[in-house]
């Protein structure tokens, strides 16, 4: 199976908001994640910017494929009606035309010259080596019937009469290649755009991606120098920390470490865990202490009202094995944990190891004592990224 990027794409498949071409393009990520083999990478709208002429010019790609030796596929994906011109295809936008050949070779072009220019990571001077990059129209509702004057090379065109086939022909026109390096290739298309999934959202109570090129906690919580590392943020809902911890978490795999996150709401332990990468761990607590209490060879009574009481008793008594143990520690929800269970989930942390502890003071609905964390640097965000459609359309409504 495919990897898909930027993960969490599954929860906006019945977002209500979607445009239809957007649900197309979700459809398609589906097959692609389904028929495609692991040897296969594909990052969805990564978009460009570049300079002609002195102005700026910006654009999306809808689909890259990778595979294994780092050779790229670029697929544009046009639903609907095509006109077919003797200049090749064009697709017809409320007020405005656009060539399909010259949008996708525009695309084409800013990406190796951007791929060209870049270093490999973020802090490195190695450079990404020369690569192959071959693109692709798909036009699952347009059977073009003219392929000699569609401006694109016929074996490069998945219309209507074989879309069933995009898979196929993505294999023959990219094999899987030989394994190669190309960790520096993915540091750059994941920073050619960042989005990191909100969370919150995928759990009802908005549905967005948010996008972040730069700032807010995601980018620059982790970029402070801290020896050794331990940040708490203090920081009002939608403000931007669990958008850190998926950043922190998939910084972690990324280097080959083990992460933790654990938070108190299994409902959002559940969906934090579905879009994230493997190579870690995400639960509740309790979730935590059960797999400490089975790892000693003990099974849980959960028929026992008091089981959850149990279970973190039980587990303060025992020792943590290394299969427990992570690079990265990151409590979310911490206006909602106690000392004890501090002290417990600390004993996972490597003696190394980067922690975060995340809390919303405003949503203490337990109305428990502050957990003190000494030594710890301090950071409080108050600004609010969140903006649920109620509270959007009241505001249209006093400003109208």
């Amino acid at each position: 199976m495919a990897r898909i990027l930027p993960d969490g794409w599954q929860a906006l498949a019945n977002a209500p908001a979607l445009s239809a071409g957007a649900q197309r393009e979700l459809e398609t990520l589906a097959v692609l994640a389904a028929a495609l083999p692991d040897d296969y990478t594909v990052y969805h709208a990564l978009h460009w910017t570049t300079i002609d002429r002195g102005h700026a010019v910006v654009g999306e790609i809808d689909f890259v494929i990778v595979n294994r030796a780092g050779n790229l596929l670029l697929i544009e994906q046009k639903t609907g009606f095509l006109n077919e011109t003797p200049d090749g295809l064009v697709k017809q936008y409320p007020g405005k035309t656009k060539s399909v050949p010259v949008q996708m070779a525009r695309s084409a072009d800013a990406l190796r010259s951007k791929i060209s220019a870049r270093s490999g990571n973020s802090g490195g001077s190695a450079r990404i080596a020369p690569l192959h990059i071959d693109s692709l129209l798909f036009c699952p509702h347009y059977t073009v019937k003219n392929a000699a004057t569609a401006g694109i090379v016929p074996e490069r065109i998945v219309d209507a009469r074989r879309r069933d086939q995009l898979a196929a022909v993505i294999q023959k026109l990219l094999p899987p290649g030989e394994d190669a390096d190309t960790r520096n290739l993915h540091y750059f298309l994941r920073d050619v755009i960042q989005l990191e999934t909100d969370v919150s959202a995928l759990i009802g109570q908005a549905r967005t991606m948010v996008t972040r090129v730069a700032g807010g906690l995601a980018h620059w919580a982790r970029q402070l120098d801290i020896e050794p590392f331990r940040l708490r943020v203090t920081g009002t809902a939608g403000s931007g920390k669990t958008q850190l911890a998926l950043a922190e978490y998939r910084a972690t795999v990324a280097r080959g470490q083990r992460p933790l996150y654990v938070c108190f709401n299994r409902p959002l332990a559940d969906h934090f865990a579905a879009i994230v990468p493997e190579g870690g761990l995400a639960c509740t607590f309790h979730a935590l202490c059960e797999m400490l209490v089975r790892a000693a060879g003990e099974v849980p009574d959960f028929s026992s009202p008091e089981v959850f009481v149990q279970l973190a008793e039980r587990a303060a008594t025992l020792a943590v094995p290394d299969s427990l143990r992570f690079d990265t520690v990151i409590v979310d929800e911490g206006q909602d944990w106690s000392a004890v269970w501090r002290d417990l989930v600390f004993r996972h942390a490597t003696a190394d190891a980067r922690m975060f502890w995340l809390e919303d003071p405003l949503q203490n609905l337990y109305d428990r004592p502050v957990v003190e964390l000494p030594g710890w640097v301090g950071l409080r965000s108050s600004a609010n990224f969140r903006s649920p459609r109620p509270i959007v359309r009241f505001l249209q409504q006093l400003v109208s």
